[in-house]
């Protein structure tokens, strides 16, 4: 898109907006918005051994995670153009964020979902009325939600959707907004990589519009076993312990794999791999500080405490789902 010539930034935000379409000037779809209040998350200071760790809390998101930003740009544009019906195939959160906001858009929506996707995450998507279709595997429900398109139905897709990361920019754009800039680096999970291009989008942005100088460190964060930026950045396959308690990361082929490993590179960052025993790890001392997520926002604590040498003094890590949506993982955590 074609970037405003401004010399404030606040200009571009409309204030009585109090959701991520405060900066809809920035966002090329924005007619008939369908918005629970998502965006705004919090920012938690925390200082660890000399570091500045800054943790934005979009766990607290309407639906529980992150994905809420571009659900609300993705339903908003499919009530526009008048679907009736999405489908979508998801391991739990992006399912639950485009059951959500189609319920309140009042469009039919029909979700395809691996057989071991967090209970509470399928129960929830059939309680806002989502058809959940269980499949054996994440890369079954990928091809079924493809396949099985009835006249009428629009494929979603957040993995692939360029909607999608038009919501999930914003949250630099709040960083901005709030003058909390400056990151050394930032560490992120990366499954189908919507959180990490959007920060890597919104960045760009904020530098084509003369803001910022300079893109932070982007970290990808991956789960053992599915590793598919790691083996790309690496060339070489990785081997270690299983991090299957993640279950958000577990797109093999990711359909932005391409533009994930060049913002990676163009940040000058890399991509850090983490097993069950450091998620577990990682988890009990989130909590222990009163952040309660989910086993794959622990991932990127995880990796910063690997990172500390390399991460810089001043870090943020993006908190992506809440552990509560995950109990049944968790219950069996001491």
């Amino acid at each position: 898109m074609e970037y405003p010539k401004v010399k404030d930034f606040s200009s571009l935000i409309d204030r009585s907006e109090l959701s991520l379409w405060r900066y809809k000037s920035l966002i090329p779809f924005s007619k008939g918005k369908i918005s629970l209040g998502e965006g705004l998350t919090p920012l938690i200071h925390h200082r660890e051994e000399g570091v500045e760790l800054y943790f934005k809390l979009e766990y607290v998101s309407p639906t529980g995670s992150f994905k809420d930003r571009g659900a609300t740009v993705e339903v908003s544009r499919a009530k526009s153009i008048g679907v009736r019906r999405i489908v979508e195939d998801s391991s739990g959160n992006a399912g639950l964020a485009y059951s959500a906001y189609s319920a309140f858009a009042g469009i039919k929506a029909r979700v395809y979902v691996p057989r071991d996707a967090p209970t509470a995450k399928r129960m929830l998507m059939k309680m806002c009325g989502t058809e959940v279709v269980e499949c054996e595997t994440r890369e079954e429900a990928a091809q079924r939600a493809i396949s099985e398109l009835d006249e009428g139905d629009l494929y979603i897709g957040h993995t692939w959707n360029p909607f999608f990361l038009e919501g999930t920019k914003t949250v630099a754009y709040e960083l901005y907004e709030h003058g909390i800039i400056g990151f050394d680096s930032i560490v992120i999970p990366v499954s189908a990589g919507t959180l990490l291009l959007g920060f890597y989008k919104g960045f760009k942005d904020l530098m084509n519009m003369g803001f910022i100088d300079r893109l932070p460190r982007l970290y990808a964060v991956q789960a053992g076993g599915v590793t598919p930026i790691y083996e790309d950045l690496r060339g070489e396959k990785w081997k270690g312990e299983e991090g299957t308690l993640a279950d958000g990361l577990r797109i093999k082929d990711p359909p932005r794999r391409k533009m994930i490993v060049n913002a990676i590179k163009e940040s000058n960052g890399s991509v850090v791999v983490v097993g069950n025993t450091e998620i577990v790890e990682s988890m009990k001392h989130l909590y222990k500080m009163g952040l309660t997520v989910e086993p794959t926002s622990a991932t990127a604590y995880a990796a910063y405490r690997r990172l500390r040498r390399e991460a810089g003094l001043r870090v943020l890590i993006p908190l992506t789902g809440t552990g509560m949506k995950t109990l049944d993982k968790l219950i069996h955590l001491k």
